[in-house]
């Protein structure tokens, strides 16, 4: 939407200043893809020039395990966060996808309480899970556009709101894993009245976690576009928004469910071809024997013999990001993935923190630490 008064402040009018494109903005003709020509030309070749790679923040790197959960401490975490990144962001054409698990499991525990204050129902996941990307997505976008000033504003920065398709028939509404809210106690989370499973020496709440299917097509031609222009993207925020849609009607309906965030960014990873996916978490990278007095963190390994290592990762947690890494990088040959903590963003992509899945070393590759 465009402010047209001039007797507004300066800040309020449009940033658009060449009148044959505000036309178009205005006024666009049919499939004339007007957005895509007032997209500056020097944008899209300096995207050409980079790697576009996948970002996904995971809620507990935006929140640290045990951390109360307030606005204060999101924005530290993000900040600190969006620091660690700045040279990626900066050399690299970047599209965010990040978790919600506390965030979406507070709001939950909110509703709970409403109802049981007036009797009124809850919303459903789908509708917190919304509520969550613009929320998350509002404190992503200060901290990037503090981070890079200029070059930000000249490529843009944009949270979308992301329906993503999943099967109604889907196993993971049988079987709950997908960890949302605090840590408990064990003697907590039997008071808890919900699912709960372990996550670590804590308890959390488990929902369920069905696979995305793919980013609805409206909001898919958008992103392209975006991405192609070297445009920041915060997309499927929290997995995004779980929708079935109606064979009969056409119509999309939300549906009770968080989809995984990793798995989501492996799917649009795919999809938009993105030559590389950083899975970033409160971990330093993936272990064998995790916890144990053998723990051995890897170095790179192959996606077989990753897969071979899947007892090592329980599926509420480590799981499926490894599962997410695999399946992106045997999408296409030169496809790689990294798995560590955010705060080593930078030693990641320089290849000497975290974890990196790749076939560049052939099948059988495996490095320890």
């Amino acid at each position: 939407m465009f402010l047209l008064n001039s007797s507004l402040p300066r800040v309020c009018r449009p940033i658009v200043s060449n009148p044959q494109i505000l036309q178009q903005f205005l006024h666009p003709t049919p499939m004339s893809f007007a957005c895509s020509r007032m997209l500056s030309s020097s944008a899209s070749a300096s995207a050409q020039d980079k790697q576009h790679i996948i970002v996904a923040l995971g809620g507990n790197a935006l929140l640290k395990r045990g951390e109360p959960l307030t606005i204060e401490n999101q924005r530290r975490n993000i900040r600190e966060g969006i620091s660690s990144l700045s040279e990626v962001l900066r050399s690299n054409t970047i599209t965010f996808v990040h978790g919600n698990g506390p965030q979406v499991g507070l709001l939950s525990l909110e509703g709970a309480a409403y109802q049981k204050q007036t009797g009124a129902i809850p919303m459903q996941l789908d509708i917190l899970d919304a509520e969550t990307e613009g929320s998350i997505g509002y404190m992503l976008e200060q901290e990037i556009d503090f981070a890079l000033r200029e070059e930000g504003r000249q490529r843009g920065i944009i949270t979308m709101l992301s329906q993503i398709i999943v099967s109604p028939d889907d196993e993971a509404f049988n079987n709950p894993t997908k960890f949302i809210g605090p840590v408990y106690s064990l003697e907590e989370a039997n008071k808890l009245g919900k699912p709960v499973k372990q996550d670590g020496k804590f308890y959390r709440q488990v929902v369920p976690s069905p696979l995305p299917i793919q980013l609805i097509d409206q909001q898919l031609t958008a992103l392209k576009l975006l991405t192609k222009n070297n445009v920041i993207v915060i997309c499927g925020g929290g997995g995004g928004i779980p929708v079935i849609l109606d064979p009969v009607s056409g119509r999309l309906n939300g549906i009770e469910a968080v989809i995984d965030k990793d798995r989501a960014a492996s799917m649009l990873g795919k999809t938009l071809g993105a030559d590389g996916l950083m899975i970033l978490t409160d971990v330093e990278g993936v272990a064998v024997n995790k916890d144990k007095p053998d723990q051995k963190w890897i170095k790179s390994a192959s996606p077989r013999k990753l897969h071979e290592l899947a007892d090592n990762f329980p599926a509420g947690s480590m799981g499926p990001k490894v599962d997410s890494a695999i399946d992106f990088v045997q999408s296409q040959k030169g496809k790689w993935c990294k798995i560590g903590s955010l705060a080593d963003a930078t030693s990641m992509v320089k290849g000497t923190a975290g974890t990196e899945i790749t076939n560049d070393y052939g099948p059988d590759h495996l490095e320890y630490y």
